[in-house]
């Protein structure tokens, strides 16, 4: 293990996920899906848990393809809120859509929230001299916002998406990324707060890769494919930078 964080203070570039590894996406994006919801069940007397229920379906077959099409955020989100409307039959203009994605924008902004530490990482990164680099899925625009409304914009040098590149985390997105910035491998550490959509990933084209394990769930965890070395884990995102420092 010393090795290993011996060798992540030598990294010049540290790349990063961005929803719930940088901030709390799930919990702002429920907060705006529910102003939505609110906005439908006051129109049409629909109990909000209903609806719910039915954009959880709506969602996870919307965003099957991690937003490699390349269109907007707005896009995909009124073609998700035009698809929850005509399970119940009601009208779907696209004015109504317009207004229903402007609710999400605004109350999605008012709910972002950096993880602990995120911000004093950065700052303490590029004292050090690192570069920093977002790979991310997601609409480019939405990714862009984000990162520009949590204050973060400053420190990134570079920000990756699927949605830009046209491949999914799993599917050769750190490849191509690492090909676009002109980056080697072994001159990279990322920090991503999912195994199988982060870690097994970026290892397997020779990045360094550490789990954000914020809730200590994958304790005893190892990488199945390749090596089987034990995943080098953070709880807090403070950690990245002691070890930066210090090793």
């Amino acid at each position: 293990m010393a090795i290993t964080l011996q060798a992540l203070k030598a990294k010049r570039w540290f790349g990063f996920d961005l929803d719930d590894t940088l901030h709390n996406f799930r919990s702002a994006s429920t907060t705006a899906s529910l102003a939505v919801f609110s906005d439908i069940h006051e129109k049409h007397s629909i109990p909000v848990a209903i609806i719910a229920s039915a954009y959880s379906a709506i969602l996870k077959e919307k965003t099957r393809n991690a937003f490699t099409d390349n269109r907007t955020s707005t896009e995909y989100r009124k073609e998700r809120f035009a698809a929850l409307l005509e399970v119940y039959s009601l009208p779907s203009s696209d004015a109504y859509l317009d207004e229903l994605a402007a609710l999400y924008k605004t109350a999605l902004a008012a709910a972002l929230t950096l993880k602990p530490g995120a911000l004093e990482l950065f700052r303490q990164l590029k004292a050090l001299g690192k570069q920093i680099i977002i790979i991310t899925e997601g609409p480019k625009d939405a990714q862009k916002w984000t990162v520009e409304q949590l204050g973060l914009a400053p420190y990134v040098d570079v920000l990756v998406t699927s949605n830009e590149v046209g491949l999914a985390k799993d599917a050769g997105l750190f490849g191509e990324a690492l090909q676009r910035c002109g980056i080697k491998s072994e001159e990279m550490v990322y920090v991503g707060d999912r195994l199988e959509k982060d870690v097994v990933p970026a290892k397997a084209v020779g990045v360094l890769a550490v789990l954000f394990d914020e809730q200590d769930k994958h304790r005893d965890r190892r990488v199945r494919e390749g090596d089987r070395e034990e995943v080098l884990r953070v709880k807090l995102l403070s950690d990245i930078g002691v070890w930066a420092a210090r090793f």
